[in-house]
């Protein structure tokens, strides 16, 4: 195709994208829709991934996907999260998961709309990425008024190059006290303190939250800073997408729980010592995503997830057990007392719905949830 050709094919479908937005009941906001319809999402994904899904649910990368792929175009323009960096796990060399994408179109749609960002305003992003999302940002507000960071220097570089070739030229350096809007393109388990020294009194931070490397629990959150500007408060409410977890560091992706490493005989000491009882309280308890939510924030060092008709849960200090129709079975403390004692105070305060719940976040970033009484 010649430069023109090329043009127009590429306009085509991001009106075409536009439109399918449309019709899910997004993008009601002209501008940002003008935003979609003229940022050409292709140049911020010069290729991806391609994921391959087995029986079990496990995705695996299956190739790259270019633009001399056939699906190249047809897959950009569609309303698809796009995979498109993998790094290793910390300690696991050998063991790649995804640490940066394409965010699905709807989702960063619905993540700005919900901003409700007018001229005048100055937005933080925190997490660059392939920096599309960014340059919607820039068309919508100008380049002036937007600042993206990003943990990892080889993306923010290719973002900065991809920005810079089609004229948007956002700052990368943080303004403590200067903005009034913060969304994330990822997830967090605590909001970040730098956010709060970032923000003006009264601006607003939407961010997803829930805990590391997790796509079960978890909740969009929308915060105001208060007028001390040291702290925020606000509510949480249904997830319109998920996020990938905050990484720590640039060269490793966020490898969730790390497990205290054992020797054969102290695996067999522990199977030994494994103790059982009974439960009036069942593993289902934790089919209610807004429990699951709660109960990770009452008790952040537990990890669970749930097979069949099992819950499993772990924690930082190698304690075990694991709760069936059959009873408990654990190791350590009693993982599955804490479940008991944070369902009774779950049930106290009418099992509320997540909407109804209090946040509030000091000044370190700590994250606090309070049930409606």
């Amino acid at each position: 195709m010649s430069g023109a050709e090329i043009d127009r094919e590429w306009r085509r479908r991001a009106a075409e994208l536009v439109g399918s937005l449309r019709r899910k009941g997004r993008l009601s906001d002209e501008r940002l829709a003008a935003a979609f319809a003229e940022v050409p999402r292709h140049l911020f994904v010069p290729e991806f991934l391609r994921l391959e899904v087995d029986a079990s649910g496990f995705a695996a990368v299956d190739g790259v996907v270019d633009g001399t792929s056939p699906e190249y175009l047809d897959t950009v323009y569609s309303d698809q999260a796009l995979m498109t960096q993998t790094k290793p796990v910390r300690g696991q060399p050998e063991s790649y998961v995804w640490s940066s994408s394409s965010s699905m179109p709807s989702v960063m749609a619905d993540m700005i709309e919900e901003l409700e960002l007018a001229p005048g305003m100055r937005v933080l992003e925190s997490g660059t990425g392939t920096g599309y999302n960014a340059a919607i940002l820039c068309r919508l507000l100008g380049d002036a008024a937007v600042t993206t960071v990003e943990i990892d220097p080889d993306l923010l570089r290719s973002a900065v190059e991809r920005l810079a070739a089609l004229g948007f030229q956002p700052s990368t350096k943080p303004v403590p006290g200067s903005y009034d809007r913060i969304l994330s393109t990822h997830a967090v388990d605590d909001v970040p303190a730098e956010w709060i020294a970032w923000a003006r009194p009264g601006a607003v931070i939407l961010t997803d939250l829930r805990p590391p490397s997790n796509t079960q629990i978890g909740a969009w959150v929308k915060l105001v800073i208060e007028a001390d500007g040291n702290c925020a408060s606000g509510r949480l409410m249904t997830p319109r997408g998920y996020f990938m977890s905050a990484r720590k560091v640039p060269e490793y992706a966020d490898d969730g729980q790390r497990q205290p490493e054992l020797t054969l005989e102290e695996h067999q000491r522990r199977a030994e010592s494994m103790m059982t009882r009974g439960s009036a309280l069942a593993p289902e308890v934790f089919d209610d995503e807004a429990f699951g939510l709660y109960f990770w924030r009452c008790r952040p060092g537990v990890w669970f997830w749930r097979h069949d008709r099992e819950v499993t849960l772990t924690a930082d200090d190698g304690a075990w057990a694991q709760a069936g129709p059959d009873g408990v079975r654990m190791l350590g403390r009693d993982l599955w007392s804490e479940v008991e004692e944070v369902f009774a105070d779950w049930q106290r305060a009418g099992a509320p719905p997540i909407t109804e719940w209090i946040v509030r976040v000091a000044a370190d970033g700590h994250l606090a949830i309070e049930l409606p009484r």
